[in-house]
C-alpha cells in the first residue's frame, strides 16, 4: 500500500536542512572558530562538504514539482502565470518575514559586534531587489545567508513550468501522444545542457540554468511514472548513473555525485512503488521536513544574535561557544517551526504578500533613518 506521505522525502529534506544550517553556523559564526580548536575535522567537513546538501534540495524540489504537475494532468487546466505567481507568494511570504528579522537584528547588534557576517545598512534599491528576488543578478549584497537559493528555486520552477506550457501547446497542436512525455523530453534536454555546458561556468550560478542539472534529474524521476515511457525505473536509474558518470568524467564535480545519488535513491523509492517505510515514520523527521524552508530562512538571524551575545561575554570560553552553537541550532529549529505554522502554512494571498513586503520596507526604512 502506498504511503500517504513520503518518509524518504521527509528524511532527505530534514537531513539537508540540518547540514546546511550547520554549514552556515560554522561559516558565519565566530563561535565555530573557537570550537574548531577542539574538533577541527568536524569544522572542515561542515565547511567543505555540508553545503553539497543543497543538491538534495534541488533534486527533491524537481521531483516534487514534477509529481505535482503530472498527477494533475489532464484533470485540471494548466495556466502558467497563475502557477508562477502562486509559487512566488509561497516562497516570498516567509522570506519577507525572515528578511525583516535579519535587517532588524543586524542593526541591533552592529554597535556591539564587529564581524564580516553583518551586512551593510540597507538601501532602497537593495530592498526592492530582495522583494523581486533580483539581488544576486543586480550584484547587491544579501541581507541574510542562503537567500540566493530562493531566487534560484523560483527560476527553476519557472523554467520547468515553461517547458510544461510548451508541452501543453504542442499537445494541443498535435493531438497525439502524451503531454507528460513531451514535458519529460524538454526537461531531459535542459538537464543535459546544464550538466555538460551551463553548470561548468562558475559565473553562471546566479541563474537557474546553472542548477538545472540537479533539478532536472528530480523532474525526470518524478514524471517517469506518469509519462508512459517503456523503460523500467531501474533502467532509468542506470541511465541517470551513466549520464552522471559521463558528466563527472567530462568535468569532475563532487556536488554532481550528490545529485546523482539523490536521484538514484528516488528511483529506488519509485521502484518500491513508494510504499511506506515504517522505520522512518518518526514525528520529529516529519516536523523538521515541514519546517525546513522556514528554518533555512531564519537560522542566520538567530545565529547572528547568539554570536553577538557570546562574543561580547564569553569570546574565548570554549564551553560557552559550544553551548552557543547548540543554542543557535535549537533556536533556529524552534523559530523555524513557529514561522512555518504561523506564516508559511496559511494559504498565501496577495494581501498577505504585500503586507509582509511592506513590513520589510518599513523595517529597512527605520534602520536607514536611525542608522
Amino acid at each position: 500500500m502506498n504511503s500517504e506521505r513520503s518518509e524518504v522525502i521527509d528524511l532527505l529534506k530534514a537531513c539537508a536542512c540540518v547540514l546546511i544550517v550547520w554549514h552556515h553556523l560554522v561559516f558565519y559564526s565566530p563561535m565555530a572558530n573557537v570550537v574548531a580548536e577542539w574538533i577541527p575535522l568536524l569544522e572542515t567537513f561542515l565547511l567543505d562538504y555540508a553545503l553539497m546538501a543543497v543538491q538534495i534540495f534541488l533534486v527533491v524540489g524537481g521531483y516534487l514539482n514534477a509529481k505535482s504537475w503530472a498527477s494533475a494532468v489532464p484533470k485540471s487546466a494548466f495556466d502558467l502565470f497563475p502557477r508562477l505567481l502562486f509559487r512566488y507568494q509561497r516562497l516570498t511570504i516567509p522570506l519577507f518575514v525572515a528578511l525583516s528579522v535579519a535587517v532588524a537584528i543586524t542593526a541591533l547588534v552592529r554597535p556591539y559586534f564587529d564581524h564580516s557576517s553583518l551586512s551593510n545598512s540597507p538601501v532602497f534599491i537593495q530592498v526592492a531587489a530582495h522583494i523581486f528576488l533580483l539581488q544576486d543578478i543586480l550584484d547587491l549584497e544579501a541581507f541574510s545567508a542562503g537567500i540566493w537559493y530562493v531566487a534560484i528555486d523560483f527560476q527553476l520552477f519557472a523554467m520547468a513550468m515553461a517547458c510544461a506550457s510548451l508541452a501543453q501547446a504542442w499537445q494541443g497542436i498535435s493531438g497525439r501522444g502524451s503531454v507528460i512525455r513531451k514535458a519529460f523530453g524538454f526537461w531531459l534536454v535542459l538537464t543535459l545542457c546544464s550538466l555538460f555546458v551551463w553548470n561548468l561556468n562558475p559565473l553562471g550560478d546566479i541563474w537557474g540554468a546553472y542548477f538545472f542539472g540537479a533539478y532536472g534529474l528530480g523532474l525526470c524521476v518524478g514524471s517517469w511514472r506518469y509519462a508512459g515511457i517503456k523503460i523500467s525505473v531501474r533502467t532509468l536509474g542506470l541511465l541517470i548513473l551513466t549520464v552522471g558518470t559521463m558528466a563527472s568524467a567530462y568535468n569532475p564535480r563532487a556536488r554532481l555525485m550528490v545529485a546523482v545519488a539523490t536521484a538514484l535513491l528516488l528511483c529506488w523509492y519509485e521502484a518500491n512503488e513508494c510504499n511506506a517505510i515504517p522505520c522512518l515514520k518518526w514525528k520529529w523527521i516529519r516536523e523538521l521536513s515541514n519546517a525546513s524552508y522556514a528554518i533555512f530562512l531564519i537560522h542566520f538571524s538567530v545565529s547572528l544574535l547568539v554570536s553577538a551575545v557570546v562574543f561580547n561575554f564569553w569570546a574565548e570560553n570554549k564551553s560557552a561557544n559550544v553551548v552557543g552553537l547548540g543554542v543557535s541550532f535549537g533556536l533556529s529549529v524552534w523559530m523555524g517551526r513557529l514561522i512555518h505554522h504561523a506564516i508559511e502554512t496559511p494559504k498565501p494571498t496577495w494581501k498577505r504578500c504585500l503586507q509582509w513586503a511592506a513590513t520589510l520596507m518599513a523595517t529597512s526604512s527605520c534602520v536607514m533613518l536611525l542608522g
